[in-house]
């Protein structure tokens, strides 16, 4: 990632915005998926991989941190997420699966609920999104340093 031209706050805000993406990977990667999923599978299953998928992140999400794996599926998601939920929703309705039809459309708002990260109080999770920002903004700086090196 090259941030020439970003100011500071710029940068900031990118970095925190990747690093609240890290802490539910799963579920912010089930957007676009999981209402295509419900076509497949009765809803409450997908729902029920998600925050099983979340609970088991959560072992190790501030243990490995990926910027480029961050950064890389920002796009596709933010692209994918509505056009999906909407297609989705609409074959549901079709087919008279009301209620997936329903959790389909309103998964891009939904997912945040499902999220084992988003239970419990704030203030023990703050000291680690910190942490995991400090992280994250470590290694824009080694990879900063790289292509500076190899420019």
């Amino acid at each position: 990632m090259n941030f020439h031209g970003y100011t500071e706050d710029e940068i900031k805000r990118w970095l925190w915005l990747r690093a609240i993406e890290w802490g539910a990977f799963p579920a912010y990667l089930s957007q676009p998926v999981a209402p295509i999923l419900f076509i497949f599978y009765h809803w409450y299953f997908v729902v029920l991989g998600v925050v099983a998928l979340g609970l088991i992140w959560c072992f190790f999400r501030y243990s490995f941190v990926s910027v480029g794996l961050s950064s890389a599926v920002v796009l596709p998601v933010v692209w994918l997420k509505w056009p999906a939920a909407v297609g989705s929703s609409i074959y549901l309705f079709v087919h008279h699966q009301h209620a997936a039809g329903v959790v389909a459309l309103l998964w891009p708002l939904v997912h945040l609920l499902v999220c084992p990260d988003r239970l419990g109080s704030l203030s023990w999770r703050w000291p680690r999104r910190s942490d995991l920002y400090r992280r994250m903004r470590s290694c824009e700086i080694v990879f900063d340093q790289m292509s500076k090196a190899h420019s």
